[in-house]
């Protein structure tokens, strides 16, 4: 998980929780590995696949994407933009 993601240190927790509940389960630690790969590794993904799409808005690479991006920013916080933001993300 990266920065982009936003996602990195609930991630981190959850990482190093689920194997100790998975391992109280399973009682096999190779066991108690698996279902863990299982059960994060579609979460994972998409996440990453996500940060990779997003990473230039994030980290523009050049003065069109920073003001690209600090346009969005700021429209989004007068009510119209709000009000688009909230129906784009639910």
């Amino acid at each position: 998980m990266t920065l982009h993601s936003g996602q990195g240190s609930s991630r981190g927790v959850a990482g190093t929780e689920l194997p100790t509940w998975l391992l109280a389960e399973h009682d096999h630690l190779p066991a108690a590995l698996g279902v863990r790969e299982q059960r994060l590794r579609p979460f994972v993904t998409r996440h990453r696949s996500e940060a990779l799409r997003m990473r230039h808005f994030f980290m523009a690479a050049h003065r069109f994407g920073y003001a690209a991006r600090r346009t969005l920013i700021r429209a989004a916080g007068t009510p119209v933009g709000s009000a688009l933001t909230e129906t784009l993300v639910n």
